[in-house]
């Protein structure tokens, strides 16, 4: 059952799922350690059978939104309709903005079934109201029960209109919500959600399950190095580090990684190939149009109908281990 996030996402990769899925197969265990909108795994073709399959993702409202529609679909759906109203939108964004904490990560690892449903329909209605980064760090805070302008920034929210086009058209009433949650519900019911660094899922307790390397795969789609200030400055780095992983990874697990450009052109040396690949999930956005055209999948050689001669190939050079 083909699915849509019910949120806009910077970067979705929901038009380039079908390509994805080709190159991937149908593996038994499937792993994406940067979900953001989960486009790929919700546009993945019907399979029938046993399936392990894990999201994860950094952002611990995000991941209390998946673990919320999982768990609790009807709360969620009734806490995130609504018109856009600007002061609607900026309390419920103040009052996510406070509660984004260490702690609310280690209070969803704490129980697998610890979440929101309220704050992940307020959640979903900021996404849907706003564009581009709502939470992005600004100076205004909640003081004594008021919104009040702080300093210069880099402690509260930035109290911006909500967008009124396209992209912040709020969550439609016209739509049966209730009805598309218990969809979504039940296309999550056995998808493993967890919250943390990509690194924790990209071991081989987690990718194998009880499978071999060739029966798994990996889509890795971080944040891109050349993305500018689009992402969390601790973000800093992790293409490179993931680019490095997939490197070392075994020869016969399928991965994909995404970027702009040439960013990984150094895997074509150990055997992947490159394709381009559009981001774009029909409701999201982007400052820039051309960014579309600069994104590129590489495969590894594994995927299906990507192999090419590489250095490995040439030297025999075992794959190592994770």
């Amino acid at each position: 059952m083909t699915l849509a996030a019910p949120f806009p996402y910077f970067g979705g990769k929901r038009r380039a799922a079908p390509r994805i899925w080709q190159a991937l197969g149908d593996p038994a265990s499937y792993v994406e350690p940067f979900a953001g909108s989960a486009a790929v795994l919700l546009a993945r073709p019907a399979f029938t059978g046993r399936r392990v399959e894990t999201l994860n993702d950094l952002d611990g409202w995000l991941v209390n939104c998946w673990r919320a529609i999982q768990l609790s679909p009807d709360v969620v759906a009734a806490a995130a309709l609504g018109p856009v109203a600007e002061i609607d939108y900026h309390a419920r964004l103040a009052w996510l903005q406070e509660r984004r904490s260490p702690d609310l990560v280690a209070w969803l690892e704490g129980d697998p079934e610890h979440h929101d449903a309220k704050a992940a329909g307020w959640w979903l209605y900021v996404m849907a109201c706003g564009i581009g980064d709502p939470f992005d760090a600004g100076p205004w805070q909640v003081v004594d029960g008021h919104l009040r302008k702080v300093g210069r920034g880099g402690k509260g929210i930035t109290r911006g209109l909500p967008r009124l086009g396209n992209a912040g058209q709020g969550i439609n009433r016209e739509q049966d919500l209730r009805s598309y949650m218990r969809r979504l519900a039940d296309r999550l019911q056995r998808v493993r959600i967890t919250c943390g660094s990509w690194k924790r899922v990209t071991g081989k307790a987690v990718i194998c399950a009880d499978y071999q390397w060739k029966d798994c795969a990996v889509f890795l789609d971080p944040p891109y190095a050349t993305s500018g200030d689009l992402y969390a400055e601790s973000s800093e780095g992790v293409a490179e580090e993931v680019r490095a992983w997939c490197e070392k990874a075994p020869r016969d697990l399928r991965v994909i990684l995404c970027g702009y450009d040439s960013e990984h052109d150094e895997l074509l040396a150990r055997g992947w190939s490159v394709i381009e690949g559009k981001s774009g999930s029909g409701n999201g956005y982007s400052t820039d149009r051309w960014n579309g055209r600069r994104e590129r999948l590489w495969l590894s050689p594994a995927c299906i109908g990507s192999h090419q001669p590489g250095l490995l190939d040439l030297l025999g050079e075992p794959s190592p281990e994770l």
